[in-house]
């Protein structure tokens, strides 16, 4: 077939993985990124066997599981380490679906499907945000900030939560929407050493005290990924995001706090010794109605829906 250039707006998951299999049935996509260097992404990204059946079609779930850790069970716990509830159900799943669950970290993973797309000579364009979309009879283009416009044959959205390509398609059916809204919860994540006590058994862990929600699970045989949230009604976007060394510190002692008072341990070892901290806010927004997910020659994937 003739090559067929296909837009793709985000190189988060979904449009690297997208990218890939375009690639293989003859399409030349190109992936078009707003964040001037890939690399620092969040913390981490639980995978469940059918996320990672998919990352073995673009060949990266192996150097993935060789890094991780594969998951053993769930717990829910009281913030006295009482056990509420538990499961083993993790241990058979790659038996019964071809995958185990696993944490990845976010930065590696993005890393691994930038590097699969280069080894693929798919064109990355890093620093690439979308203004505009425009459609004809017989192809889509684009329209960057600081980079003029692209034309291509489609257009695939997957720029996350605050798409300029949902608002862009939106905005052409005479409709429009603002910023998500604020939840009036915020989510601090960390990756930390792992707690002696927390080997014995690597699980998917959450404790639920008053007020305060966190969630642990391990990236690694001797890394753990962890999310404490909170209520903090005065968001401020402008605050959040990676905290320096400074900030971390200011940040562990707020933590701290909160579950200074529990009688489960393990919970404030994580604060305490964190790598990286990171703030966001949690946001909600309204749902798609299916036949919003695309026009003519446009498509929406993933957080961009």
């Amino acid at each position: 077939m003739s090559e067929v250039s296909v837009l793709i707006i985000g190189c988060g998951v979904a449009g690297p993985v997208l990218a890939n299999f375009l690639k293989r049935r003859g399409y030349n996509p190109i992936v078009f990124e707003k964040v001037s260097k890939l690399g620092d992404a969040g913390a981490s990204l639980m995978l469940m066997p059918n996320g990672l059946k998919v990352l073995n079609k673009v060949g990266v779930a192996e150097k993935v599981e060789k890094g991780s850790q594969p998951l053993e069970a769930f717990q829910d716990l009281t913030s006295d380490g009482g056990l509420l509830g538990s499961s083993d159900l993790p241990q058979s799943f790659r038996s019964k679906y071809g995958e185990p669950a696993m944490g990845v970290k976010r930065t590696e993973l993005n890393l691994m499907l930038k590097t699969m797309l280069t080894e693929l000579d798919v064109d990355v364009r890093e620093g690439w945000e979308l203004e505009d979309i425009e459609e004809g009879e017989d192809s889509v283009t684009a329209h960057f900030k600081g980079h003029g416009s692209v034309t291509g044959s489609f257009l695939i959205g997957c720029d996350g939560i605050k798409a300029a390509s949902r608002r862009i398609l939106l905005r052409k059916r005479g409709l429009s929407e603002g910023l998500p809204d604020f939840t009036g919860l915020t989510q601090t994540a960390g990756l930390s050493p792992t707690p002696q006590a927390l080997k014995t058994r690597h699980s998917m862990r959450n404790w639920f005290g008053e007020g305060v929600h966190m969630i642990a699970y391990p990236v690694s045989p001797d890394v753990t990924s962890w999310a404490l949230t909170l209520p903090e009604g005065e968001g401020n976007e402008a605050d959040w995001g990676l905290c320096s060394a400074q900030e971390i510190a200011a940040r562990r002692e707020k933590l701290l706090d909160k579950i200074s008072s529990w009688k489960d341990k393990s919970p404030a070892e994580l604060v305490q010794k964190p790598s990286r901290i990171i703030k966001f806010g949690i946001f909600d927004r309204t749902e798609m109605s299916p036949n919003q997910w695309y026009s003519r020659r446009c498509v929406l994937v993933g957080d961009a829906v």
